[in-house]
């Protein structure tokens, strides 16, 4: 399967996402066609090409009533007067709000149909449940004021629908550049990223990027979306371009490009294992060895736990896995949730590993399969031990001899061919 790496080195931001998908071969036709889906007449998108410090990519442009939206908060947003197909905007505090996120929800499962209604109310659902935490309310009470609405419904829409076009491909997103000094918002002066923005970025790498002082390069709706399409939060440790593409932002920095780097490939396979350990000294056996079973589980491709003597004499563990790099989440939560530790260690290694085949031997007529492992100067045979536990249970022989039955069998196959 394809695999998608997006490289924010200047930010992420909802007509980003739109651009990112129609440089990659979203249909144009398509992303137009959703867009009239909308309960808003005054609608459109234009997708162009645009330089930005010498580097060409695509723009996306969504335009409301015959203005190009550049991005603006919804203080710059005009919303028509007395139109029947857009809600009022209400003042709440002393500040200008505009639709409720269960307005937002209706409207998207009304006039957006199958997956791409159920992206984009899942990404504004994760908008609502940020700035919910933010202002200490619940999300019932949210109207959204920081993000321009029109624009943002139909960049979150736009979105889905190029993601889907795409054919969902499994997408790398980071590190998310997200900008320096303070914005200014509805409640007054904040620092970057802001604090919905914050919230929506757990658990991706980030750094400040290159611009200029007080240029939020992530909004909360970039940041929403990459919370729903990245399939990883952070760049893969390996990856195999076979197709470059950018995607051009609003701004246009003297010293650095606005635009989304977009890598189309492959992960190698049997690459990218990372090593997660952690110490533990208050656990139980018991506790260790069940959080070893749900490791295995998790994903991780081999455990083992290392006797240690910590500080002040402490005895304890050192609880390891190996993982496959998109299971190292999974991985992480296990450890935080079955064992009492404060702090967990990661790294990437390389492992070489053997060619492997099966050879179905059988003791006693029970089938004892021996995995054999292919190096170029040599290989190793071992049977499979829940198997030949079977039948030596079956059989009534001792394990040892079991398995020194299947190497023979097996070995005996080999001359036979």
């Amino acid at each position: 399967m394809s695999q998608l790496w997006v490289d924010p080195f200047s930010g992420l931001s909802g007509d980003l996402w739109v651009a990112s998908f129609a440089a990659l071969g979203a249909p144009e036709a398509e992303l137009k066609a959703a867009l009239r889906k909308l309960p808003f007449d005054d609608l459109d998108l234009r997708l162009e090409p645009a330089m930005r410090c010498g580097l060409e990519g695509l723009r996306a442009k969504v335009v409301i009533g015959g203005r190009v939206d550049e991005g603006s908060d919804l203080s710059h947003i005009e919303v028509p007067a007395g139109s029947k197909r857009v809600a009022s905007r209400r003042t709440v505090g002393g500040h200008q709000h505009g639709y409720s996120w269960k307005e937002v929800d209706a409207m998207l499962a009304t006039h957006l149909s199958g997956r791409a209604s159920e992206l984009a109310r899942t990404a504004f659902e994760a908008l609502g449940r940020a700035e919910a935490k933010v202002h200490g309310m619940p999300m019932d009470q949210i109207h959204f004021h920081e993000v321009g609405l029109k624009d943002s419904i139909a960049d979150m829409a736009l979105a889905a629908v190029g993601f889907i076009a795409l054919g969902e491909p499994e997408t790398w997103v980071g590190p998310i550049a997200t900008g320096k000094g303070t914005v200014k918002m509805a409640h007054g002066l904040y620092p970057i990223p802001g604090p919905a923005t914050h919230y929506l970025l757990e658990g991706f790498e980030t750094r400040p990027g290159v611009a200029p002082e007080g240029k939020e390069l992530c909004t909360p709706t970039g940041a929403a979306l990459a919370s729903v399409f990245a399939s990883r939060r952070r760049a893969p440790e390996r990856f195999i371009p076979s197709r470059i593409a950018y995607a051009c932002g609003g701004w246009d920095f003297a010293d650095s490009p606005n635009a989304v780097r977009l890598v189309w490939g492959t992960v190698p396979a049997g690459g990218g294992l990372v090593q997660i350990e952690t110490n533990v000294d208050d656990a139980t056996p018991q506790q260790v060895a069940f959080a070893q079973e749900r490791l295995l589980e998790a994903g991780a491709v081999d455990v083992w736990v290392t006797p240690a003597t910590f500080k002040k004499g402490r005895s304890g563990w050192i609880v390891s896995a190996l993982a496959p790099s998109g299971k190292v989440e999974s991985v992480q939560q296990v450890i935080a949730a079955e064992l009492p530790t404060l702090g967990i260690r990661s790294w990437p290694v390389h492992r070489e590993e053997a060619g492997r085949r099966f050879i179905e031997a059988r003791v006693e007529g029970v089938r004892v399969p021996v995995k054999e492992g292919i190096w170029p100067h040599g290989t190793t045979r071992n049977p499979e031990f829940e198997d030949a536990a079977q039948a030596a249970r079956k059989s009534g022989q001792p394990l040892r001899a079991v398995q020194d039955a299947a190497l023979k069998d097996a070995e005996g196959q080999d001359d036979a061919s």
